[in-house]
């Protein structure tokens, strides 16, 4: 009769102590801003050699490392 006794008090303050009201403050959630921003940039040269043939003219540029050569021809009667 003792075990049975005990199991039900166990039992009971479990079950109060389970139903027992929590004051637990909410939680705060800080809303955060991303702010993205962008940069231009100048497109990188490759080294490399470049021929353009139009009504305007030709145009040649050529680039190796740090050596650079440009050649417009304006077909334009001056």
């Amino acid at each position: 009769m003792k075990k049975v006794t005990v199991i039900l008090a166990t039992l009971v303050i479990l079950a109060s102590v389970s139903c027992k009201e929590q004051n637990e403050e909410p939680q705060v959630v800080e809303k955060t801003e991303t702010v993205v921003i962008e940069k231009e940039t100048q497109p990188e040269e490759n080294d490399g050699t470049s021929l353009s043939i139009s009504n305007d003219g030709v145009e040649f540029s050529t680039k190796d490392g740090e050596k650079k050569t440009e050649v417009d021809i304006d077909t334009e009667n001056k």
